[in-house]
């Protein structure tokens, strides 16, 4: 008797450690140190590496989802890569206004996200680059993988650290792409702070009106995982997240949501963002 109680209070723990670990990357945890800001700067941090990057290897399926060539990626596509990243490092964020900080970090972000793939391409989703510490860690998100300001940063705490606390602004969710088909679209355009408002109303309208964020089948509302991962963001209840959708949608979503009050099922798709073979008709 004791010996099944023993190993069912073991089984409790392991699992409940499990779902601890996996939980982990959304929460939302300040870091107080990147709160510093210059609201009065004009300064304008140079992003046309990673834009000249985007133009040529980001292309669009059938369906409207931007996809990275990773195939036919050459050493100097890769190192253009790697010196935007590295030129990014070297930027004293401080000195910035709030929107140019937030495009800087969004770029950053995504960036970091490409290079990494690239770097181990290929792989059939990001979740397969098991660089994160922990015993039950997946994907990359937990490994520092940039400097800035001397400080080591990984995806994680760049967007549940920095990104999200921050600017609580919901629609930072729709700019940042981590590689799977199911996530936002990763933007053909890298993120300026002039026009940091309408790029993320447009990132909104996009995925939510795309069969990846929302749609109504038979009568019943299917989301992405992404309203259940970071339910809070959006208000914490499912009637808040379809509220929020409202805001975004168009037709047909838009009617259909008139006749829904809740949410049936969170769906996600894991499978990596990339072409195949180069093949992007």
């Amino acid at each position: 008797m004791h010996k099944s109680f023993s190993s069912r209070l073991f089984f409790f723990i392991f699992f409940l450690f499990i779902s601890n670990t996996a939980l982990a990357s959304f929460n939302k945890n300040l870091w107080p140190i990147w709160q510093m800001t210059n609201p009065l700067s004009t300064e304008v941090i140079d992003h046309q590496e990673w834009q000249a990057f985007l133009t040529k290897h980001v292309v669009s399926n059938k369906e409207g989802i931007n996809l990275v060539v990773y195939s036919s990626l050459t050493e100097a596509d890769v190192d253009l890569l790697k010196n935007y990243i590295s030129n990014m490092s070297k930027v004293n964020i401080d000195n910035y206004n709030r929107s140019e900080q937030l495009a800087y970090w969004l770029n950053l972000y995504n960036a970091v996200t490409v290079h990494t793939i690239a770097s181990y391409y290929p792989v059939g989703s990001i979740e397969e680059i098991n660089i994160s510490p922990g015993l039950f860690s997946v994907g990359p998100w937990g490994a520092k993988l940039i400097t800035i300001n001397n400080i080591p940063l990984s995806l994680d705490e760049i967007h549940n650290r920095i990104i999200r606390p921050i600017w609580n602004d919901v629609r930072t969710h729709y700019a940042i792409n981590n590689g799977a088909i199911g996530a936002p679209n990763l933007s053909k355009e890298a993120f300026r702070g002039s026009s940091m408002d309408m790029q993320l109303n447009q990132a909104a309208t996009d995925y939510i009106n795309s069969f990846r964020g929302a749609q109504v089948i038979e009568g019943k509302l299917i989301v992405s995982k992404i309203y259940e991962w970071f339910s809070d963001d959006f208000g914490g209840t499912k009637q808040h997240i379809i509220t929020h959708l409202e805001l975004f949608a168009k037709e047909p979503l838009i009617n259909q949501l008139k006749h829904i009050n809740t949410i049936d099922s969170y769906v996600y798709n894991w499978h990596l963002n990339s072409t195949i073979d180069g093949n992007h008709d």
